[in-house]
């Protein structure tokens, strides 16, 4: 006798980790590929040793980053870049003009002898994620909080 057809579901928890990823959508959140991985270790993490004892160690994670990405896409999800809301230029030089204005009310009692003009060389840190995954012909926005990278400035006197 014949087995039937089609894709063997090699993950034991489908409908926890779908259900897993449209709460996350659901929330406008971005959901990378590496919270899948930590909710599997959170929630399957014998099943993930398993899995991974199966694999050459060299090509393990390979291995579960291709096994995720064919789930999602066989359970409706896509690979997309996140979308953000664009600012206009007459807003940013509005935003720029009210900050210029702060800053001379704040430190008008400063001389100009204490003051240093810094060119400055932003580090940017915490950057969002470059893919998400996302319903396939749903949305890719995600939320304002998780749309900012962090930036640094260092500047040494």
């Amino acid at each position: 006798m014949l087995e039937p057809g089609g894709i063997y579901e090699v993950f034991p928890d489908t409908p926890g980790l779908i259900e897993f990823i449209n709460h996350v959508r659901g929330n406008v959140c971005a959901l990378t590929t590496t919270h899948l991985i930590l909710w599997i270790k959170a929630n399957q993490r014998e099943w993930l040793n398993n899995y991974l004892a199966t694999k050459q160690q060299s090509t393990s994670y390979d291995s579960l980053l291709r096994l995720l990405l064919r789930f999602c896409h066989r359970h409706g999800f896509s690979r997309q870049r996140p979308t953000k809301n664009k600012v206009k230029q007459a807003d940013l030089a509005e935003v720029q003009s009210d900050f210029a204005a702060e800053f001379h009310r704040e430190y008008i009692a400063y001389s100009n002898e204490c003051v240093y003009n810094v060119d400055e060389a932003g580090i940017y840190y915490d950057m969002p994620s470059r893919y998400i995954w996302a319903v396939r012909g749903g949305s890719s926005k995600i939320s304002s909080g998780e749309k900012h990278s962090l930036r640094m400035t260092a500047a040494l006197t």
